[in-house]
């Protein structure tokens, strides 16, 4: 079962103001979906950029680790009649309605109105959250350039009915190349990335380099699965993505 966390209130470290998020606590995999040879499958939330959205108040790239946990969200109480808070106050508030409206109250207007947090979703969010990053954060240019590289790759997916997940590139083909080329760069080191590695200088038709990447994946019971089958696209002189 795919599971959720209850909703949490964060304070944007840019403008202050509030959002909500909730983080996936668990996850069911289907076994009907396809995974692709860039690492993406098929389920709904594949490709999500959780860690990292727009601040619904400015608009701004936010990231949840630079925000400030500030509470579980809250819902508004149901409101209480006349009668009902008279019968209320002379019991003693026994059921709690009267304290959960006090705390209602109380919270600022912001966190009353918080609104969930934006996703990434098209390329243009991504270039500006990229554009938005110091020069010092490779991990996190990483994590963004690896779901754009993702979502250029959409309008060579198929969905489980046998259609195309996007009909047409969602990403200029020059800036999806010079993403992969920027995305190689920096899992060059990353012994836990050489297959990404691979079907990065596959797509990029660099294919003696693929294949020679793909050789070298250490096993580990299905990094090595995953490799030979791309090596066999690589030897194909095969770039265009494909379901593994």
């Amino acid at each position: 079962m795919t599971r959720f966390s209850p909703p949490i209130i964060y304070q944007c470290p840019a403008c202050a103001g509030y959002f909500k998020r909730c983080a996936l606590i668990s996850l069911h995999y289907y076994d009907d979906v396809p995974e692709w040879s860039d690492g993406k499958n098929g389920q709904w939330w594949a490709g999500s950029s959780g860690q990292v959205g727009r601040c619904p108040a400015c608009s701004k790239t936010v990231w949840i680790e630079d925000a400030t946990e500030v509470m579980p969200s809250y819902s508004k109480p149901a409101e209480i009649g006349v009668v009902a808070r008279w019968w209320h106050r002379i019991t003693g508030d026994r059921s709690g309605r009267l304290r959960e409206e006090c705390e209602w109250n109380a919270l600022p207007n912001g966190v009353k109105g918080a609104e969930r947090i934006y996703p990434l979703q098209d390329a243009q969010d991504f270039v500006e959250a990229l554009a938005a990053l110091p020069p010092d954060a490779p991990a996190r240019e990483a994590h963004l350039r690896q779901r754009l590289w993702w979502l250029s790759g959409d309008h060579q997916r198929l969905g489980t009915d046998g259609t195309s997940i996007a009909p047409q590139p969602t990403v200029a083909s020059a800036t999806a190349s010079e993403n992969k080329k920027r995305l190689l760069e920096l899992i060059e080191h990353d012994p836990k990335a050489q297959v990404a590695r691979g079907e990065l200088l596959r797509q990029l038709e660099r294919f003696d380099e693929a294949v020679a990447t793909l050789k070298a994946v250490k096993p580990d019971g299905y990094s090595e699965v995953k490799a030979v089958k791309i090596e066999r696209l690589a030897l194909a002189r095969n770039a265009d993505l494909q379901a593994i």
